[in-house]
């Protein structure tokens, strides 16, 4: 009998709590957002934006930094006999560099060892004698156009003997003939040029100029 009424008990207890469920567990509240009224919606001019009140402080994307690619340079060096031609040659190129002249030190250690071979008759044999050379695998070499070396063929100007020495041999091994190396005039004086913030386009054009200048070297300097 007891048995009974516990079962009873437990039996009431559970129809209370389902059909009181509601209350025991509430459900959790809906929040109704308001509806949107798509003819109420209107687009801003430009001027009713510029109007409005701007945010202090919003943060917005970095600007990309573009690297510099301007660098100085300074060429040279060239005789006093040779510098106008030089100047001449960047004026051409729409440049303005400034003209250095070389300390009476540095101008003692200024000696330039010139591998060449000596002028042809013309520029058709200049060429020809060039077409040759590159048959033989001789890349480097320039025809020169200075007035006094016209049409002779420049292999390369250096400072240090040696390495003069060791291209002429380099050139015999190959087969080039009539090589001469002799000191490089300069004249009296030494001068170069110094260009501030050169565009790489500029640095290529310069550096096409090797054969009227070959005793005259492009190189990268620290700016002022």
């Amino acid at each position: 009998m007891k048995k009974l009424i516990w079962v009873l008990i437990i039996i009431n207890v559970v129809l209370f709590a389902y059909f009181n469920l509601d209350y025991i567990l509430p459900k959790p509240q809906v929040v109704k957002l308001p509806e949107l009224n798509p003819e109420k919606i209107s687009l801003l001019t430009q001027q009713q934006l510029d109007l409005l009140p701007k945010r202090v402080g919003i943060i917005t994307e970095p600007t990309a930094t573009v690297a510099s690619t301007n660098f100085c340079y300074e060429w040279g060096v060239f005789s006093s006999n040779r510098i106008a031609a030089a100047q001449t040659a960047a004026t051409k190129l729409m440049l303005k560099p400034t003209t250095k002249e070389q300390s009476a030190q540095d101008a003692q250690v200024a000696k330039l060892f010139w591998i060449y071979i000596p002028p042809v008759k013309s520029v058709q044999a200049a060429q020809a004698k060039a077409a040759e050379l590159k048959a033989l695998g001789v890349q480097d070499l320039f025809v020169m156009q200075d007035p006094k070396w016209r049409n002779a063929i420049s292999f390369g100007v250096f400072e240090d003997e040696k390495l003069a020495i060791k291209l002429m041999n380099e050139l015999r091994a190959k087969g080039v003939r009539d090589i001469v190396k002799s000191m490089r005039d300069q004249g009296k004086g030494h001068f170069s040029l110094l260009f501030d913030h050169l565009e790489e386009p500029r640095v290529v054009e310069i550096k096409q100029l090797k054969s009227n200048f070959p005793e005259a070297d492009l190189k990268q300097v620290t700016c002022n």
